[in-house]
């Protein structure tokens, strides 16, 4: 599939990206190796593989449910960049 310059304006328009005269001439036969590469999947063999919703497997992976003791506070106070009363302090979020 041979992309026109109508293509790449369109393309360029809807990502709201300005491109140049040189910008165009440079990225238009690069757009177009690109599609016409994945366009070569579609001849790929897919004869009997099921159809996937993800690559991985996505079962969960448990771990026994055993309570720890924790490290005590002014240790782990010592990773905190702003403590005050014990308490971790954060630059405030909601105004």
């Amino acid at each position: 599939m041979n992309l026109e310059p109508k293509d790449l304006e369109k393309l360029a328009r809807l990502a709201r990206l300005a491109m140049s005269d040189t910008d165009r001439q440079e990225v238009l036969p690069a757009l177009t190796s690109v599609v016409n590469w994945v366009g070569e999947l579609a001849s790929a063999p897919t004869e009997g593989v099921a159809p996937m919703a993800h690559p991985h497997d996505l079962t969960l992976r448990l771990r026994e449910d055993v309570a720890v003791a924790l490290a005590p506070r002014e240790e782990l106070m010592k990773n905190a960049p702003e403590a005050a009363v014990g308490l971790f302090t954060v630059p405030r979020v909601v105004e």
